[in-house]
């Protein structure tokens, strides 16, 4: 995920194995590319993590809806320059595609880091220039937090239709961190706390 995403990944990570085998120091599995772009990871302990995961999704649109606001004011200035406008323009239209939001990121910026200075729209939008770029954002947990302690919120973050992927790394108890099952473990599976398993198939 992280060699497709990565330059742009935002993680929310359940508590669990697999946030000690991809947040532990001295080593990460996640790093960065020559620009020094890489995955931006978080963790919850709260048992919280689709809703963690949903509000940096959120936060993130939130800021771009001011981006947003800040561009169509250039635009919309008789004062601002053409190539400004266009470029604006341009971005509002396709803010929302990967690819193409990151190749008019690499025009923006320089042309509103020239002008911060004279210029209070473009130093909002230099302000907000990390969020020019559309995010991948990642809820990553495993079958424990999302079967049992975090399925209302893995159940409300997939009813509210945002942006968001969710994986869900289910193991059915092999790599548990505390060695009990979920409801997702087979049924006869020997496990330390919940020997029944999962009653039905998946």
């Amino acid at each position: 995920i992280s060699q497709l995403f990565g330059d742009r990944q935002m993680v929310s990570n359940a508590t669990g194995c697999s946030s000690i085998y991809s947040g532990s120091i001295p080593s990460t599995p996640y790093t960065k590319n020559e620009k020094g772009e890489g995955p931006a990871w978080a963790n919850s302990l709260f048992e919280d993590f689709c809703e963690y995961g949903l509000g940096m999704q959120l936060a993130n649109e939130k800021l771009r809806e001011r981006i947003v606001k800040l561009m169509n004011e250039a635009i919309a200035d008789g004062q601002t320059p053409a190539d400004y406008k266009e470029v604006f323009s341009a971005w509002i239209e396709n803010k929302d595609d990967a690819t193409k939001s990151k190749e008019l990121a690499e025009k923006i910026v320089p042309m509103v880091e020239v002008m911060k200075d004279k210029c209070d729209i473009c130093k909002g939008i230099y302000e907000l220039k990390q969020y020019l770029v559309k995010r991948s954002q990642w809820i990553i947990g495993g079958d424990g937090a999302s079967y049992d302690i975090g399925y209302g919120g893995l159940d409300h973050v997939i009813a509210s239709g945002k942006d968001v992927n969710i994986l869900v790394l289910d193991t059915e108890v092999y790599s548990n961190t505390g060695g009990q099952s979920s409801k997702a473990t087979p049924v006869g599976a020997i496990a330390k706390f919940a020997a029944s398993g999962k009653r039905i198939r998946k």
